[in-house]
């Protein structure tokens, strides 16, 4: 079974919690606010070194990530707004859980915390440039769905790692790192591929026409990257 089916499978699952919080009078934006709270809260439990603690909570926070974007096609209130929410608070919600591993790591002795704080730092910075390389694609008319590993494969990896260990944490840091910076290069020799260059004729950027058929194609589904 590939991701995509699991996604897809997954989704089937939690119908039954979407269904719950239409019934509460829920809206999409309040759901991905609650998710942000959440995943701010797992981070600072992790800041704190209850790391197995914190993975839990940042696993509630990340599901209410996957309820938002079903509770917008079911109550007809999809949007560009809400889909430009929802990446954003996605991204904060990723920023928390850095921030708590960092000051985590950053208060261990030397010999324990470089290594983690080092892979950290290269993997908030993949993550970082794997976002932007396919937001300034999509503005000279590119788009750019490529890449090695997305930000719902990340979450799931890193919230693994919490949950085993530090002797699997740093394993999965370290995986983290190259496959996020791979990304970024990936996706900057994909759209340089496909742009003109010097002595080449400089034409207007054309609408984009690559699409797949994922969520990222749809207006309020979370942003996978």
């Amino acid at each position: 079974m590939g991701f995509d089916q699991f996604k897809t499978n997954f989704r089937k699952g939690v119908r039954p919690l979407v269904l719950i919080l239409d019934r509460l009078g829920m809206s999409p934006l309040s759901v991905s606010i609650a998710g942000l709270v959440i995943t701010a809260i797992s981070g600072w439990m992790i800041a704190r070194g209850n790391i197995f603690g914190g993975a839990l909570v940042f696993l509630v926070g990340s599901g209410f990530d996957m309820l938002d974007g079903d509770l917008a096609r079911l109550q007809g209130t999809v949007s560009k707004r809400g889909a430009f929410l929802d990446s954003c608070f996605d991204r904060l919600g990723e920023a928390f859980l850095f921030a708590g591993l960092t000051w985590h790591y950053a208060s261990q002795p030397q010999d324990v915390g470089r290594l983690p704080l080092l892979l950290i730092t290269a993997t908030v910075v993949g993550s970082l440039t794997t976002s932007y390389v396919r937001a300034r694609a999509e503005g000279v008319g590119q788009t750019c769905y490529v890449g090695f590993l997305q930000r719902t494969e990340r979450v799931i990896l890193l919230t693994i790692g919490l949950l085993l260990g530090n002797w699997v944490l740093v394993p999965v840091l370290l995986f983290l790192a190259v496959a996020t910076l791979g990304t970024t290069v990936q996706r900057m020799v994909h759209v340089a591929a496909k742009l003109p260059g010097p002595g080449e004729p400089q034409d207007e950027a054309e609408a984009p026409t690559e699409t797949e058929p994922n969520e990222e194609t749809e207006p309020a589904a979370e942003d996978e990257e």
